[in-house]
Parts: structure tokens; C-alpha cells; sequence
């Protein structure tokens, strides 16, 4: 366990360490004030909030896969660390022969689909497949800390977006299931 602490102490520069948290702060921020908030704008506060984590996840995904896929070059690591190079150098990078930053871009695309559109089906879908994504960042993060033993930021920044958006996704479905949304008006 010392190893998988020091990973984690070592292979995220303080500046990740802050961005990640300053962005589960507002996330969670978000969520109590949709929660407290209830029918009175609520339900868009976390579909706003699911939006953007889906947009930076897309990001990260597809910085991932522009570096290795396209330009077949490591995806750098910030603070000159060498995580992201072990990590992308290891048997783990590619599920099927398709490279894991691949399976993110589908991934975060397909939940901000079910994000844009409204309804318990929706909120449904956005559930089911943001605790999906939750699911394989745990098992990739549990790839990272006790069988490859390198911590890629790249890895651990979606991972942190994914269960940002499972706790989102899930105070939608907990919160706001079975609920008409109400119509907006343009007073």
C-alpha cells in the first residue's frame, strides 16, 4: 500500500491536484444546490453541470487519443513525470486493439447525448452509462496503482470527471425520476 501512496503523491503535480479539486468543489456545489433547489431550476443546474464535465471529459479523451492514435506520440505529462509514458507503453493501453481514450470519447459522447435530452429516459441513460464509465475508471485506476505502478494525470483526470458524473447523474436519477420537467417561459 506505501507504493500505491506514493504513487498517487509523486505522480500528480500539486497544479492537477488543485484543478481536480477546484472542479469537485463546483460539482458538488452544484449538485447540494440542485438538490436544495428542487423544481426551481434544479434538474438544468445538473444537466449543465453533467454538460460540462462531459465537454472536459471529451477533451481529455480526445487529447489522449490525437497524442497516441493519430500522432503516435506519449501524451506528455505535466511537471516532466513519466507515468503517462509507462501507463501508455503498458498492455493495458488498448482493450480489443482500440486504444482506452477511444472507449472514453464514446463514452463521455454518448452520456452528453443522454444529458441534452430531457426526461426519465434521459436521466436513465445518463445513469446507467456514467456508472458504467465509473466502473471501468475504477478497474484502470486499479490497473494503474497495483499492477502497472505508474499514475498517468491524463487517467486520473477522466476518472475524476466520470465520478463527478456518476454523482451527478445519479442526484438526477434520485432526485428528479418520475418528475415532469417544467416548461421554461419566456417572460
Amino acid at each position: 500500500m506505501s507504493d500505491q501512496i506514493h504513487l498517487l503523491r509523486h505522480g500528480i503535480p500539486t497544479e492537477i491536484a488543485v484543478a481536480m479539486l477546484v472542479v469537485a468543489i463546483a460539482v458538488i456545489g452544484a449538485v447540494l444546490y440542485a438538490t436544495y433547489r428542487q423544481a426551481e431550476g434544479g434538474e438544468r443546474t445538473l444537466r449543465i453541470t453533467a454538460g460540462a464535465l462531459c465537454v472536459i471529459g471529451l477533451a481529455i479523451a480526445g487529447f489522449v487519443a490525437y497524442k497516441t492514435v493519430i500522432l503516435n506520440e506519449l501524451p506528455p505529462c505535466v511537471a516532466g513525470s513519466s507515468g503517462c509514458a509507462i501507463v501508455e507503453n503498458s498492455d493495458y493501453s488498448h482493450l480489443f486493439g482500440i486504444h482506452v481514450s477511444i472507449y472514453g470519447i464514446i463514452g463521455y459522447a454518448l452520456i452528453l447525448g443522454a444529458t441534452i435530452m430531457q426526461g426519465d429516459r434521459a436521466r436513465l441513460v445518463a445513469f446507467v452509462l456514467s456508472l458504467f464509465g465509473f466502473g471501468f475508471s475504477l478497474y484502470l485506476t486499479y490497473l494503474e496503482l497495483w499492477e502497472i505502478l505508474a499514475i498517468c494525470q491524463w487517467c486520473v483526470g477522466s476518472a475524476v470527471g466520470m465520478t463527478l458524473l456518476f454523482i451527478v447523474n445519479t442526484t438526477r436519477v434520485v432526485s428528479y425520476y418520475g418528475l415532469d420537467e417544467p416548461a421554461e417561459t419566456n417572460d
